[in-house]
């Protein structure tokens, strides 16, 4: 029977002096390194940032008219009754005026998920820079969502009362009355494009850059 060596016990782990770093951790021989992703230029920077305002505001300004198209379509109208000096709403039509600020909300807040998660994956070269034009470009979006509503809608009912007989009805206009609808576009936006930054290959902590394959 061969003797067996003796039992060394395993030395201190290592660490370094006062003073000193430890030693670097070098990649086993033959492994890739990566070389750091180039940045662009300050002028080049600008630029495709210009880029990308261009394409967000005009994605937000077809957006907004398409939004404003279906808001006139699906939202019932309160209506005034004419009488023999002025026009007059009854509950069942001041009911509806509640509908025209809910009918908006929802579809902007429809619209600008859809268009955060659109631009945030079309659009993706700087995700900090995308969630802030994609802020400002739903309140673009609410702007011109309002206006056309006023441009589809019926006209004001106050010129039309006073060429009707009494008891015609005459439709109020198409346009909001609660403040709260200016952030429906913008807070759809955001929570489409984080989304997908978030759970998307773009998300922190993700090399995006193409990784070599393995030796064969």
């Amino acid at each position: 029977m061969s003797e067996q060596p003796p039992f060394v016990p395993p030395g201190p782990a290592y660490e370094p002096a006062q003073g000193h770093t430890a030693p670097p951790v070098w990649p086993p021989y033959g492994s890739p390194v990566l070389p750091p992703e180039p940045r662009p230029e300050p002028a080049e920077q600008v630029r495709l940032a210009a880029i990308d305002l261009g394409v967000i505001a005009a994605w937000f300004l077809v957006a907004g008219l398409l939004g404003a198209l279906i808001w006139w379509q699906v939202t019932p109208l309160a209506e005034y009754t004419r009488t023999s000096d002025n026009g007059v709403l009854d509950e069942q039509q001041l009911g509806k005026q509640f509908a025209t600020d809910g009918w908006f909300f929802t579809i902007a807040l429809a619209g600008g998920l859809l268009s955060g998660i659109v631009l945030a994956l079309w659009r993706r070269r700087d995700p900090i820079v995308t969630v802030v034009l994609l802020a400002l470009g739903g309140v673009f979006a609410t702007a011109v969502m309002m206006q056309a509503g006023l441009l589809f809608g019926p006209a004001n009912p106050g010129d039309v009362l006073k060429t009707v007989a009494v008891g015609a009805k005459v439709p109020l206009q198409l346009k909001t009355s609660a403040g709260t609808v200016w952030i429906a576009w913008s807070m759809g936006a955001m929570f489409g494009a984080l989304g997908v930054l978030w759970l998307g290959p773009d998300r922190p902590g993700v090399d995006q850059r193409p990784q070599p394959r393995a030796p064969g």
